[in-house]
């Protein structure tokens, strides 16, 4: 009754997404997963540009919200879609496709009036089934569900809610999210005991939320599911209700989310409000952002870091002509032509022994160690492939890489480590087996 009256759906390549083990895969590679709170996103003006900022910044997804009371809600109390509302999900889903992102559909039964949670399993399997064509979607069944107020569902209704999801689509990632007025444990055994599909779990918000230690602790109890440990909801940004401490600086969250990758966590979520409420304020998400120096602009503009490298004497690396030709350690200062875009090809934020590519300036070139290694170091890689995948370690300790950082560049899986000859001033190439002074660079991070 409704295809008459529905968006027409674009042709997309979005990717896939699975789970493997405790892990997410994205065209059946394990990536860590990076999102970005995007509730509000059924009443915001502007998708198609914030979606498009979005994935520029190197975010992996968004989490948005289809029944939230500040826009637009995809649902009616007896769980029928709404078909203007439902055209206006599929326009985000088919946007979201475009841009290749994932998408976390949350559901919130308390923001529609009259719903309970069996007519919102009623509307949660009518999503399902328009859904399904989707292949880049999760779903949580419900936010917080432990929590004893209008959010309640109980471990029953989950389950039967999981059940008929699976039973519509069998391939739908489904869970339903935990917060901590349970403890991580408690969420590792409801996933188990239902079968859920993810870990979600909202972790309390003490003082050292983000330091390794406390994210170890709650990953390693989440991670006891054997499913992916999702930390959907860490600490805010700001809240308009309550005050948490350690947030108002980007640094936390760059230490917290690496922390989250480095203990094995599968996936983690940038938590601001800004794109809760499009009813006021500025029109778009980059400026909602911008208007928040620290934390939100400083952290979102670090996420796929631009970065120069310094060889031992103090030379910049340039991509001469700013790509498609040699690379060199000859610059005295770091413009255009010296900096790189550090595209994490595991995801998330920049860790010692990741594997990374670099883009030159010119957006079409990466660098490249010719013949795989062995040879000079070009900024011809038309793609990202084997030659131009590197492997960057830090010197002297693993963990985040900040900038300042010394560090050192090897081919992929080869013994070949990038030189810039007599400590810079020549040529860089990528034909060492040693790590020495000249194999050593200074990593600056924009």
């Amino acid at each position: 009754m409704l295809g008459g009256l529905l968006y027409l759906a674009v042709s997309a390549g979005a990717q896939t997404l699975t789970v493997q083990g405790d892990r997410f895969a994205v065209d059946g590679t394990p990536r860590f997963l990076t999102f970005i709170t995007y509730f509000g996103a059924m009443g915001a003006p502007h998708v198609a540009a914030d979606l498009h900022l979005i994935k520029g910044f190197g975010f992996d997804g968004v989490r948005i919200w289809p029944n939230l009371d500040t826009g637009p809600q995809l649902m009616n109390g007896d769980g029928s879609l709404r078909p203007d509302e439902l055209n206006r999900l599929l326009f985000i889903l088919d946007t979201a496709k475009q841009e290749r992102l994932v998408v976390d559909v949350t559901f919130t039964y308390e923001h529609i009036s009259g719903m309970t949670p069996t007519t919102a399993r009623t509307g949660i399997v009518n999503a399902t089934n328009a859904l399904k064509s989707y292949d880049n979607l999760l779903f949580d069944i419900q936010n917080e569900r432990n929590v004893g107020d209008r959010r309640y569902m109980s471990e029953g209704d989950v389950g039967r809610i999981y059940s008929a999801i699976k039973a519509a689509d069998p391939n739908r990632i489904a869970f339903a999210s935990n917060a901590p007025v349970d403890s991580p444990e408690y969420s590792a055994d409801f996933t188990r005991r239902l079968g859920l599909d993810v870990n979600a779990y909202h972790e309390s918000r003490p003082e050292n939320w983000y330091t390794f230690d406390y994210v170890k602790a709650v990953v390693d109890a989440m991670r006891a599911a054997g499913k992916p440990a999702y930390m959907q909801e860490p600490n805010t940004t700001r809240d308009s209700l309550y005050y948490y401490p350690s947030n108002d600086k980007a640094d936390y969250f760059r230490q917290a989310i690496a922390n989250a990758k480095l203990t094995g966590a599968a996936a983690w979520c940038f938590h601001t409000e800004v794109g809760v409420d499009f009813r006021s304020g500025p029109e778009y998400m980059e400026d909602r952002l911008r208007d928040h120096p620290e934390p939100e602009w400083a952290f979102v503009t670090t996420l796929m870091p631009r970065v120069n490298f310094s060889a031992s004497n103090g030379n910049f690396v340039v991509a001469e002509g700013g790509g498609g030709a040699a690379v060199r350690a000859d610059r005295s200062s770091a413009g255009v032509w010296e900096t790189f875009k550090a595209a994490v090809l595991s995801g998330g934020p920049l860790v010692s022994g990741d594997r990374v590519a670099l883009l030159a300036a010119d957006g079409s070139h990466y660098l490249q160690a010719v013949g795989g290694g062995g040879a000079a170091m070009r900024a011809v890689g038309a793609a990202v492939g084997v030659w131009e995948t590197f492997i960057i370690d830090r010197v002297g300790d693993a963990g985040l890489i900040r900038s300042g950082d010394r560090v050192t560049l090897h081919a992929n899986d080869t013994p070949w480590f990038a030189v810039a000859e007599s400590g810079g001033g020549g040529n860089v190439n990528v034909n060492s087996t040693s790590r020495g002074a000249w194999e050593t660079f200074t990593i600056q991070i924009q």
